[in-house]
């Protein structure tokens, strides 16, 4: 899912060190504070992002509040445009995004996004974003609110989602006031101040937003692109098989230490009455036996109350509740303890008799997908499949949370990266983020001379 980096500055490497010198200059001249309390992060694409974790954590932070309007408030998609636009040429120079649709086929359709929207689109109202749904039905049979227009599928809403482009496609520069200010005192070559303003520049970033549809919007997540959770996020796997996160704690080094009371928690969700019951799992094996020994203790306590005990601790610790095909009815609730401030080894979810939480469904891979705690992000992740092997089906993780799901909401604007995918009912879009074709100063110079 990293952006497309085949238009490297050739440069880059020495550039590298002049930014490095920068930065050294800010602190030489008291300008760290902006160092201290803001990340370097790259607007461009000079170079591949080495740690994949650390984008993702800056995507999360630029993800967008969207108003949550209700589903059937769509009518800001629904104005006739007044002009048409004429967008019919794909120039290759130009940055643009390459969409593939895919439906378990071998037939792939492909769109192409330039800065003036869908090239070839039959849309004929006013929003700038990329609108995709099925057949829009309305009083006004002329109106056609779609970008891409997807077959009749019933889990396929009208308007179903829209990829946001503007930042992609936008020409003006955008810099934190912290870095234009220093940019301004430093003393350094324009040259390099304009690189370096470009590699501090805000993001040129694409979204994806569900608007409130009925079966979600889905991103998929790679085996080796570790998905960092958080509570009341929810995923797909298989066919008709979901899970959401309602418990999520990382170590906090200044909380309580692990008592009994705590194994007591514990056992006590272990003992609730049949679909409240929780499976408990342990990375430490002698651990694991010791707690099975303890003395079960009945109770009809709100989980909820026992959760705020557990966050009490400085141990990670992760719940997830399973609804759907192949989840037993007594197995739905599952709480993972990992260790204090210490990597865990992967609890594996899939249909294999090895895994912790196994999922009894033939869509189901046997490795489906791998959860732990990892110090490094200071997050429990998650990852599609075995340390070497895919699943068959994926892993999905919906653009809406638990809440926007259910009172159909629209998501939050999420960051798409190059090569993400994105699954609406039984359609993949594959998003392919494309920088343009840069020309050599020579080809510049001919092509004027030719006119």
């Amino acid at each position: 899912m990293n952006n497309d980096n085949t238009n490297n500055d050739a440069n880059y490497n020495e550039f590298e060190l002049q930014l490095q010198r920068f930065q050294f200059s800010l602190y030489a001249f008291g300008f760290n504070f902006y160092l201290d309390n803001q990340e370097f992060n790259r607007g461009d694409s000079f170079g591949e992002e080495d740690d994949i974790v650390r984008g993702q954590r800056l995507a999360q932070r630029r993800e967008r509040n969207s108003p949550r309007e209700k589903y059937q408030n769509l009518q800001k998609y629904l104005q006739k445009r007044t002009e048409p636009i004429q967008n019919d040429h794909l120039d290759q120079s130009q940055p643009y995004i390459k969409v593939t649709c895919q439906r378990n086929t071998n037939v792939n359709n492909q769109y192409f996004i330039n800065e003036f929207g869908l090239i070839g689109s039959l849309k004929n109202t006013n929003s700038k974003d990329i609108l995709i749904g099925r057949s829009h039905r309305n009083q006004n049979q002329d109106l056609i609110p779609n970008d891409i227009i997807l077959p009749e599928d019933r889990v396929i809403s009208r308007i179903h989602c829209k990829i946001v482009c503007k930042d992609y496609f936008r020409k003006d520069q955008i810099l934190d006031q912290g870095y234009q200010f220093a940019l301004m005192h430093i003393n350094l070559p324009k040259m390099i101040k304009h690189k370096i303003s470009q590699f501090l520049e805000e993001p040129r970033n694409v979204y994806i937003q569900d608007l409130g549809s009925i079966c979600g919007t889905y991103l998929r997540v790679f085996r080796s692109e570790p998905y960092l959770l958080s509570i009341d996020t929810k995923f797909s796997i298989g066919s008709e098989t979901n899970f959401s996160i309602v418990l999520n704690e990382t170590y906090k080094q200044n909380l309580k230490e692990v008592d009994q009371e705590f194994y007591r928690t514990l056992k006590r969700l272990s003992c609730l009455k049949s679909s409240q019951r929780h499976e408990i799992y342990f990375q430490d094996k002698q651990k694991q036996q010791e707690f099975q020994q303890l003395e079960e203790e009945t109770t009809t306590t709100n989980p909820r109350e026992y959760y705020q005990k557990l966050k009490e601790y400085n141990v990670p610790i992760l719940g997830i509740k399973f609804s759907g095909q192949g989840v037993d009815q007594n197995k739905q609730h599952n709480i993972l303890i990992g260790k204090q401030n210490l990597d865990t080894d992967d609890f594996y979810i899939g249909r294999g008799a090895e895994n912790a939480i196994k999922i009894n469904q033939n869509t189901i891979s046997r490795k489906q997908c791998r959860i732990k705690y990892s110090v490094k992000h200071q997050s429990w992740v998650i990852s599609d499949g075995a340390l070497d092997r895919d699943s068959a089906n994926g892993t999905w993780v919906s653009l809406s949370t638990v809440e926007q799901s259910d009172m159909k909401k629209e998501s939050n604007q999420i960051i798409l990266k190059h090569n993400s995918e994105i699954k609406i009912g039984d359609f993949n879009l594959k998003v392919e983020l494309v920088k343009g074709q840069r020309r050599k100063f020579g080809q510049q110079i001919k092509e004027l001379l030719s006119v």
